[in-house]
């Protein structure tokens, strides 16, 4: 083999392991863990730095707004537990009282929530609600009754 072939092969080779390394470590940096707010209290310490996504629901009256700033606390709870998160950026429309609320970001040794992301779930107004009263009549939308 010649020369100007093994650099070649050489440079081939070393241009496959940079972008092998580049998708592989960027995978990691961007991976987030899906957990609720009792997991990442079970975590303590170990969930400390970590890209985390959690999910509750926003406790009614636990939102604080810092004045003259975007920044804000509030609380989300799942299954009993409650977990105080911080966010600086701004709040969407569908964030309310009750509403379910999907963050991301990093558990602090100070035993709060750093957000970088926030969502909150829109309710869809094809769910069903509690209170129908269509006294034993079928849906307007069913095709129930008809031939």
């Amino acid at each position: 083999m010649n020369s100007k072939k093994i650099k070649i092969a050489f440079s081939f080779t070393v241009v496959v392991g940079l972008v092998v390394w580049l998708v592989v470590s960027g995978f990691n940096d961007n991976m987030r863990y899906y957990v609720g707010v009792k997991e990442v209290k079970a975590m303590s310490s170990d969930a400390y730095g970590k890209g985390l996504r959690v999910r509750g629901q926003l406790v009614p009256g636990s939102l604080v707004r810092k004045s003259k700033s975007l920044e804000v606390s509030f609380l989300i709870e799942d299954q009993g537990e409650q977990l105080e998160v911080h966010y600086a950026k701004e709040l969407p429309d569908t964030f309310k009282d009750g509403a379910e609320v999907l963050v991301e970001g990093k558990y602090t040794p100070e035993g709060y929530f750093d957000a970088q992301m926030l969502m909150a779930k829109c309710p869809s107004k094809y769910e069903s609600t509690d209170d129908y009263s269509g006294g034993g009549q079928p849906a307007p939308y069913s095709k129930e009754g008809t031939n």
